[in-house]
C-alpha cells in the first residue's frame, strides 16, 4: 500500500475536488467520519477496504488514490506493483477481519465478484487487480459475520473472487501467485454450503492448466481424479456440478491428447458433450464458458496436439462464438489456431490469427507463452520476416 499520509492526502484532495465535506464522503462511502478524518490527516493508515470505498464514492479508480497511475510506469510495472497489495491480502486471509469495514448488500457484492471476473476473463489485469484487495478484505468481513445461507454465499463468493487472483496470476507470469490463490479459494470453497462440492471441483480444474504449461501430465492426471472425487454425491441439482463434470473431461482429454492418447481423447470429449448438452452455453459458471462451444474448441486443441493440424483448422475456421463469449476463450482458439497454420507452413495466416488474439484481448496476447513461442518460431523458419511480424513481436517484447 502507498505510503499512509500521501493517500490520506490523495483522498482529502480528490474529495474537495468533487465538492464534498468530510461527512459527505463518509456517508458516500458508508465509512466513519472518524475514520476518514484520521486518514486525511495521515494519523491513521487506509485499509485495502477503506481505499476501495473512497475510490467509489469519489468516482476514481483505486490506482489514483494510492499514487499507482503515474503515465511513465509501463503497465507490467503498474500490474506487478497492484499484485503486490493483492499477495498481502492473500497472506492475511486468517487474521481478524477488518472491523472498520461496512460490508455491503450480498446482491452488490455478488454483482462486484462477477464484474471483477468479467473484467478478468476480457483480460484487463490492471482493472480487475486494482479491486480485488479491497474486495478480499469486504468479503472476508462478510463471510465471517453473516449468518445462515448468506453466510456460505458469501464464503463462496470470496471463492469465486480468488479465483480472480489465479487469472492474472497464470496469465501474468506469477505461477506462485496463482498457486496461493487457489489455495485460499479451496479454503473459501469449503466453507461455502451447497456450492462447496462444485467450487472445490473447479479449483482442481485450474491448477490442471498450472501443470499443463508445466507438461506435469501425471500430475495433472491426480488433481482430475481429485475433482471427480469432490463431486461424488452430487446430482444434477447441486450448483455447479454439471459445469465441474464436464470441464474436468475437457481437462482430461487435454491431458490424453498431449500424451498421444487419441481414443481417450474421444471418450472424454463425448462425455463432455454430454454435460454440455444438459448444461447449455454456460459463460458464467466458475467463468469456464462450458458448453457446446467450449466442446468444440478443446477438439481443436486437442487435434492440435495429436498433431492432426489439417482437419483443426477445418473445424476451428468455422466455429461460431456465443455472443458476450469469453474474450480470452477466443483469443486463446485464435492463437492455437495460429499454432496449426504455422506447424504447416503457412505464416500468413498464422499470423492473422495472432491479430486476432491481439484485437480481441490484448492483455492476454502479449504475455502469453503460446503467442510467444508461435512467434519465433516464424521468426525462425522467415528468412525475410515481414514488416508486420516484426512489430508483433517487438510488441510482445521480443
Amino acid at each position: 500500500m502507498g505510503d499512509t499520509a500521501e493517500t490520506g492526502a490523495r483522498i482529502a484532495l480528490l474529495r474537495k475536488h468533487r465538492g464534498l465535506t468530510q461527512h459527505g464522503l463518509a456517508t458516500l462511502a458508508n465509512v466513519s467520519y472518524s475514520l476518514l478524518t484520521k486518514v486525511e490527516s495521515g494519523s491513521r493508515p487506509a485499509t485495502e477496504a477503506f481505499i476501495a470505498a473512497c475510490a467509489r464514492a469519489i468516482g476514481v479508480e483505486i490506482p489514483v488514490l494510492l499514487g499507482d497511475s503515474a503515465p511513465e510506469a509501463t503497465q507490467d510495472q503498474r500490474l506487478g506493483k497492484l499484485l503486490g497489495r493483492v499477495r498481502t491480502q492473500l497472506d492475511l486471509y486468517d487474521l481478524d477481519p477488518d472491523e472498520t469495514i461496512t460490508q455491503r448488500p450480498l446482491p452488490v457484492l455478488r454483482e462486484a465478484v462477477r464484474v471483477a471476473n468479467v473484467v478478468g476473463q476480457a483480460a484487463r489485469y490492471e482493472s480487475m487487480t486494482s479491486v480485488l484487495p479491497g474486495l478480499y478484505a469486504e468479503l472476508l468481513v462478510a463471510a465471517h459475520t453473516w449468518t445462515g445461507t448468506d453466510r456460505a454465499d458469501a464464503w463462496g463468493l470470496l471463492a469465486e473472487a480468488y479465483r480472480c487472483a489465479h487469472t492474472v496470476g497464470i496469465a501474468a507470469g506469477y505461477p506462485d501467485l496463482s498457486l496461493i490463490a487457489l489455495n485460499r479459494m479451496d479454503w473459501a470453497a469449503r466453507q461455502a454450503g451447497d456450492r462447496a462440492p462444485a467450487l472445490r471441483a473447479a479449483r482442481e480444474y485450474l491448477r490442471i492448466t498450472a501443470y499443463l504449461r508445466r507438461h506435469d501430465y501425471e500430475t495433472g492426471w491426480h488433481l482430475n481424479n481429485a475433482g471427480r472425487a469432490h463431486l461424488e454425491g452430487t446430482d444434477p441439482k447441486t450448483p455447479g456440478a454439471l459445469i465441474a463434470a464436464g470441464q474436468l473431461n475437457l481437462g482430461a482429454a487435454v491431458i490424453s491428447a498431449r500424451t498421444g492418447d487419441a481414443s481417450s481423447v474421444r471418450d472424454y470429449l463425448n462425455e463432455a458433450e454430454h454435460y454440455a448438452e444438459l448444461t447449455g452455453e454456460d459463460l458464467e459458471t466458475f467463468w469456464f464458458g462450458f458448453g457446446p462451444t467450449n466442446v468444440a474448441v478443446h477438439r481443436v486443441i486437442t487435434m492440435i496436439e495429436l498433431g492432426d493440424y489439417s482437419h483443426a483448422i477445418h473445424l476451428g475456421e468455422f466455429i461460431k462464438f456465443p455472443k458476450g463469449w469469453l474474450p480470452t476463450r477466443i483469443g486463446h482458439h485464435h492463437f492455437d489456431l495460429a499454432r496449426a497454420y504455422q506447424r504447416l507452413n503457412l505464416p500468413e495466416q498464422s499470423l492473422r490469427h495472432l491479430q486476432a488474439a491481439r484485437h480481441v484481448a490484448p492483455g492476454q496476447a502479449r504475455r502469453h507463452p503460446l503467442v510467444r513461442g508461435v512467434v519465433l518460431d516464424l521468426l525462425q523458419t522467415s528468412r525475410h520476416p515481414s514488416e508486420l511480424l516484426t512489430r508483433y513481436a517487438a510488441w510482445i517484447g521480443i
